[in-house]
């Protein structure tokens, strides 16, 4: 749990929860991870946020305690993330994660598609053993989700007529429905109605499109040190996000001319990217984007209005602020 984010306050009231997931982590490896068990403790010894597994601690706590099932749930959702991103590197190319070499760079992309495999079906039979059909159900849905996600995203890279609800689809999609199946999650857990099942859910969407917005905010304006990776990855990959989109929807014809021109060639040489992002700037593509972060915040507090107040509800609704303001 190295990540900085655990020195918020806010997660600090989750670290011995946080902690008992690695342990089931850790576990699973252990016994069942064979061959791939030293990639996969590497991996989620990369560090990560854990926002996911919190949301379900957070979640599973609406109605009181926190039932125990809860730890390898959460651990299930961090598993899912986990192999998401493993198959994300592998379609991407991409080789330094967090500041460190991807699994794929570092054995190639044939093991890191197994290992990813190996994690969804852990994944599965980690929520399968806690017995509720509804559990099995939330998750499937959401490897659904990530998975036309990641086809749609496919389908626009490069395509200079993606639209900006094209995007929100895609991250919808890509990080979202994670996130809202995790609050779901905690909700059946805890026992929640269907109405506040809903509600989490709902809160946790919107809550991955505040995370996701930021993140490809921070993509173009980021710290390359901060963030372990270089800034304007997503652009060389053409893969165009919501700063991106809104400068482009925004552009005469002969800034879209020229747009189309700098990203012609094979490599975003450093002038390019600069070029662009100077035309972001001037298009106020960074407030614009922030501001519908903190607007998909905002709809994020006004699902928690319909659970119950107490301890938990008072965390999760503190989240959004501390994701909207983050610098990685």
């Amino acid at each position: 749990m190295s990540d900085s984010f655990l020195l918020n306050p806010l997660f600090k009231t989750l670290e011995e929860d946080l902690r008992q997931v690695e342990t089931c982590l850790e576990g699973i490896l252990q016994n069942k991870g064979g061959a791939v068990r030293p990639a996969g403790e590497a991996l989620f010894r990369g560090g990560g946020k854990r926002i996911r597994p919190a949301l379900v601690l957070w979640s599973s706590q609406i109605l009181g305690a926190r039932p125990q099932a809860a730890l390898p749930i959460a651990a299930a959702v961090e598993m899912v993330h986990g192999a998401s991103l493993l198959h994300d590197d592998v379609i991407d190319q991409t080789t330094l994660r967090r500041g460190q070499d991807t699994l794929n760079a570092l054995h190639g992309n044939r093991y890191t598609v197994l290992l990813g495999d190996f994690l969804l079906t852990q994944a599965l039979e980690a929520v399968c053993a806690v017995g509720q059909v509804r559990l099995v159900r939330v998750v499937s849905n959401a490897v659904a989700e990530m998975t036309l996600g990641q086809i749609l995203e496919l389908q626009h890279q490069g395509d200079m007529q993606t639209r900006t609800e094209d995007y929100l689809r895609i991250i919808d999609g890509k990080t979202a429905s994670l996130m809202a199946a995790g609050c779901m999650l905690g909700g059946v857990l805890a026992g929640a109605d269907e109405a506040q099942v809903q509600a989490l859910g709902m809160y946790g969407r919107h809550v991955g499109l505040a995370f996701q917005i930021i993140d490809d905010v921070l993509d173009y304006w980021g710290d390359p040190a901060t963030l372990g990776k270089p800034v304007g990855s997503d652009l060389s990959e053409r893969k165009f996000t919501l700063p991106f989109l809104l400068a482009l929807e925004g552009a005469d014809s002969i800034q879209r001319g020229r747009l189309a021109h700098l990203l012609e060639g094979p490599v975003l040489g450093g002038e390019a990217f600069a070029e662009i992002l100077a035309l972001m700037e001037a298009k106020d593509s960074r407030t614009r984007s922030q501001e519908m972060a903190r607007d998909q915040a905002r709809k994020a507090l006004e699902a928690l209005d319909r659970l119950p107040a107490g301890r938990a509800r008072e965390d999760l609704a503190r989240l959004p602020g501390v994701l909207t303001r983050r610098d990685r």
